[in-house]
């Protein structure tokens, strides 16, 4: 059962906002298109009385608010809460939520409605995996960082990346890679870094100078690749000096190409014992 009717700003709310909260880009682009378009879609509402809980329409919700409308075109659904969190993700499958949205759906169907993993994949048409994986990986993510990706002040894709790493230490790595500008890339390398070093001051260095951590992580798998390459040559040098030659110059040539190479090849071993 529906009903359509136009809802007053303040007679609306807004508890799911942080299951589907819109960026300010999103809300900016919403505002001018309803600034020079009208409202074209209405908002959804659910719920027996006022303030009726809105679950579909948050970027026109807040575009209205900063376009100083006092009301919005509305649907108002008759269906229970649960049934109201997952037409939150159906809804808006052709736009996405994003990862930690999805999660954050996820989570409150399961803790707070009390539904099991496989009823929450049937109602939101997806495989138990699927669900698994993404109350998997918000159950080890702070609260701050959940805040932060929210806001979308760290990439999207850092949120398996940053579950890797301790509770305790998540909100200095927020703050580093916010700090540093660190890409996608930059995180997945710091965080397998991380996680390999033992030592705290090294752990200390890897937040306090990222970027200059990484750099010379680079320098060294550089002089490791280039070694390789070279004992590479090597052997096959090796091999060849093993076949008989008529040519005593030609001998002569091989050996003194293989001793350039062990040379080499001691020199690089010698830089990275110093380091």
């Amino acid at each position: 059962m529906t009903k359509n009717l136009s809802i007053a700003m303040d007679q609306m709310d807004l508890r799911f906002l942080q299951l589907r909260s819109p960026t300010a880009l999103a809300i900016r682009n919403m505002a001018h298109s309803m600034e020079k378009r009208g409202q074209l879609t209405p908002i959804v509402l659910v719920g027996e009385e006022k303030p009726y809980i809105l679950i579909d329409g948050f970027k026109r919700y807040w575009a209205a608010q900063s376009l100083g409308l006092e009301s919005l075109k509305a649907i108002l659904i008759d269906v229970d809460l649960t049934k109201a969190k997952s037409m939150m993700y159906l809804m808006n499958r052709t736009v996405r939520l994003s990862f930690i949205q999805e999660a954050m759906l996820i989570r409150e169907l399961v803790d707070q409605d009390g539904l099991k993993q496989t009823e929450v994949a049937e109602l939101l048409e997806h495989h138990k995996s699927w669900v698994n994986r993404r109350l998997m990986i918000i159950r080890r993510l702070a609260p701050e960082i959940l805040e932060d990706l929210r806001l979308e002040l760290l990439p999207p894709g850092a949120v398996a990346v940053l579950a890797r790493v301790a509770l305790c230490n998540q909100g200095d790595f927020s703050a580093a890679i916010q700090r540093h500008g660190l890409c996608l890339k930059e995180i997945h390398m710091l965080t397998d870094i991380w996680c390999k070093t033992k030592e705290p001051a090294k752990k200390q260095f890897l937040l306090r100078s990222p970027k200059e951590a990484l750099a010379l992580v680079n320098e060294e798998q550089t002089g490791l690749s280039a070694l390789q390459k070279i004992r590479k040559i090597l052997l096959v040098f090796k091999k060849r000096l093993n076949t008989p030659f008529q040519d005593l110059d030609s001998n002569v040539q091989l050996k003194s190409c293989l001793t350039q190479i062990k040379s080499e090849i001691y020199a690089i071993e010698q830089t990275l014992e110093e380091r």
